[in-house]
């Protein structure tokens, strides 16, 4: 491997690279390196450079290059959205307003330290399951939207919401609106009966029950949308 294909281990300090001093005494560059819970000295050099190199070829320094390469979180955040913009994915919201991290499924991770602190899960034949550890929230979301539950679950955000079409549902829907509510309406096909419920404080409600119209639009039942 040449030189120029090397990546050089930066660092801050005075010789500007990693495991790379200036010995006043030798007025040369030392190179020393932890390996196995040991301090080892692997030479000492003209320049900072030539010690630099010499690190860049051990594996210890080629660890280092690696994560030294690897996007930032802000980049990694970035290339998540721009990613699920190229892939017309849509990176699903929270439903809990509590939601730390905005993000369907996605939570901090609290056990773990370091770059991977935020886990996915999802709810699948009644199990709570772990679907990986990332780096950002956004890349744990995309990773969620490219699964078919994430998929179903923007089908339905991007539906259009049912168009009100009574004054007594305009006058529910603009309070719902103006309290933060969140309306939801099921239908019992074989009582025919309506059932209005609305989500506040993270906690839905039931406030009543009607009796369904034969004329009603087939777009009235949907997923609960929120208001706020």
């Amino acid at each position: 491997m040449s030189d120029d294909s090397l990546v050089l281990v930066t660092a801050d300090n005075k010789s500007g690279f990693k495991n790379v001093t200036y010995d006043l005494q030798s007025r040369r560059y030392e190179l020393r390196v932890q390996v196995g819970g040991k301090r080892k000295h692997l030479g000492a050099f003209k320049t900072a450079r030539e010690a630099a190199v010499v690190y860049a070829r051990t594996a210890e320094g080629k660890a280092d290059a690696a994560a030294q390469q690897r996007p930032t979180g802000a980049d990694a955040a970035a290339h998540a959205v721009r990613a699920a913009e190229r892939e017309g994915l849509l990176l699903i919201p929270a439903d809990r307003k509590d939601s730390t991290t905005g993000y369907k499924n996605v939570t901090h991770n609290v056990e773990q330290s370091g770059v991977r602190k935020y886990k996915l899960q999802m709810q699948k034949k009644g199990k709570r399951l772990s679907c990986g550890l990332f780096g950002t929230a956004e890349e744990a979301a995309l990773a969620y939207a490219r699964t078919p539950e994430g998929r179903a679950d923007a089908e339905r955000l991007r539906r259009p919401a049912p168009v009100p079409r009574t004054a007594a549902a305009i006058e529910a829907v603009q309070q719902a609106e103006r309290e933060g509510l969140t309306l939801n309406v099921t239908v019992d096909q074989r009582k025919s009966k309506c059932q209005l419920q609305v989500r506040a404080a993270g906690r839905q409600q039931t406030i009543g029950i009607a009796a369904a119209s034969s004329e009603r639009d087939p777009h009235t039942t949907h997923p609960r949308r929120s208001l706020a």
